[in-house]
């Protein structure tokens, strides 16, 4: 169930932030809201840690009750990083900025830091969401290994 749940927020969101940043471009809302980029970065954080979250429990890498918690924050640390250093360095490359501009690294500093909010609230979403119904135990291999079984 919330893998579904995971599956459906993400998308919503992706769709959310495709359409609003059509019309932000469209109406130069970028640059006449100069703080709009904040909430964009943060909802894209969080839609870029939802979407690995919910990969990462699709391939059952955040199953064993040992340390799921650590394994989510890590996969939302980590992909949140990876995509917000690329898309800063997108905008370089398209143009949209540029090394030079006044105050660029303020600026790439705080998508980055918006981008990890946006994650953290993903992260907590999950943590919130994934209890145990109950706890599987098999045996594999001479190992008892613990499994989560979730909503």
């Amino acid at each position: 169930m919330l893998k579904k749940k995971l599956l459906l927020i993400s998308i919503l969101t992706i769709l959310f932030i495709a359409i609003f940043h059509y019309f932000a471009l469209k109406n130069s809302w970028y640059w006449t809201f100069r703080w709009l980029d904040i909430p964009v970065h943060i909802v894209g954080g969080f839609w870029v840690s939802l979407t690995v979250l919910w990969i990462c429990l699709k391939i059952k890498h955040i199953d064993s009750i040992n340390g799921y918690k650590k394994k989510a924050l890590i996969a939302m640390l980590s992909s949140v990083l990876i995509v917000a250093i690329f898309w800063e360095i997108f905008e370089l490359i398209s143009g949209v900025t540029s090394l030079h501009s006044i105050g660029y690294w303020q600026d790439s500093l705080s998508d980055i830091s918006n981008s990890f909010v946006g994650g953290i609230i993903a992260f907590l979403y999950f943590i919130k969401n994934k209890k145990a119904k109950k706890i599987l135990i098999e045996k594999t291999d001479n190992n008892l290994v613990m499994h989560l079984e979730t909503k």
